[in-house]
């Protein structure tokens, strides 16, 4: 029965992976067992109206799921589950809207990136405020409610208003990552041959090269190979998804790689300055300059990027991992 199967999914949404399983196959027992004895009493199979009158009156899934969590003295189980799933929803936009703002105060300010771990480690004392405040605020509402002698109202719901049943995910395409890793080496292969061969990058101007105002830096000369390891690093851990041994590690894997991929806007920025001018060349300090602050501006911009993405991928990967999280309709 759909109606009966999205309940459960509904009330698994807020249950602890590691009983997820067991409860909801008791749980499936009981309303089974239930709707069954009704069957008998009506000497009919019961209309969807029927079953779904039992399933609500079971309870919401996020209230159902509570009895069978640890309870807690400071909440009351009744609103434990609301809290919790709060604090589980609103948690990611701190972490975003902390990110974010951090990252243009270290660019707008033009502060190095030694200032990075200082911010990070400030962030924890950001997390527990906000911890502090849901969790006051949540404790006010209790004591509310038990001084005024008035009971949490739960608004209205329908089993029919839960969410569809979800679909198997399809596997990772294998010929998918296959065309990745032969793009991957193909890039590397590329890099290699482009300090022989300019052309490869420059393409006809590799001709007038020689005639630019400015060149690349000296220091280019040490980073490429720095760079040229992350790319080759990138490329084998995306190699690793092919193994039949990692295949179900392959999230991770790709994960890895997107983490190294931030490594090389890092390494770039080490370079100052990226242009120099060129022997003879009119071109002045003062515009290379701008041009170099620009670029470093840029690179400042795609780590920042980079690096909110990474955390969302990361915490999408560690939600399919643990069990997912609900949409706001699955709370009730």
């Amino acid at each position: 029965m759909e109606l009966l199967e999205r309940y459960l999914q509904a009330v698994g949404e807020h249950l602890p992976a590691s009983s997820r399983q067991d409860t909801i196959a008791e749980l499936r027992t009981n309303l089974l067992a239930e709707m069954e004895g009704r069957e008998e009493e009506l000497g009919r199979p019961l209309t969807e109206d029927e079953a779904a009158k039992i399933l609500e009156a079971h309870g919401m899934p996020i209230m159902v799921a509570a009895r069978y969590r640890p309870q807690h003295s400071l909440i009351s189980p009744a609103l434990f589950p609301i809290y919790w799933y709060t604090l589980r929803k609103s948690f990611p936009l701190l972490v975003l809207a902390y990110v974010v703002v951090e990252g243009m105060r270290i660019v707008v300010q033009g502060q190095p990136l030694s200032e990075l771990p200082a911010a990070l480690a400030h962030f924890w004392s950001i997390a527990l405020i906000y911890w502090a405040i849901i969790t006051l605020g949540f404790a006010i509402f209790e004591y509310l409610q038990q001084t005024q002698h008035t009971k949490f109202a739960l608004p209205h719901w329908s089993v029919r208003d839960l969410p569809k049943l979800e679909r198997t995910e399809k596997a990772p395409s294998l010929i998918h990552d296959i065309a990745d890793v032969i793009v991957s080496i193909g890039g590397v292969l590329w890099l290699l041959a482009v300090p022989n061969h300019p052309y490869l990058i420059l393409g006809p101007g590799a001709k007038f090269a020689h005639q630019m105002p400015f060149a690349l830096a000296p220091q280019w000369h040490v980073f490429y190979w720095q760079l040229m390891a992350v790319f080759i690093a990138m490329a084998t851990l995306k190699g690793l998804t092919l193994s039949p041994g990692l295949r179900p590690h392959r999230d991770w894997l790709k994960l890895g790689s997107q983490a190294l991929g931030i490594g090389i806007p890092l390494i770039m920025l080490q370079l100052k300055p990226f242009f120099v001018p060129n022997a003879g060349s009119t071109q002045t300090v003062q515009s290379l300059a701008v041009i170099n602050t620009g670029i470093a501006l840029g690179l400042k911009i795609a780590v920042a990027v980079a690096g909110v993405k990474l955390l969302w991928d990361l915490w999408q990967l560690v939600r399919r991992r643990t069990g997912r999280q609900p949409g706001f309709a699955a709370i009730w």
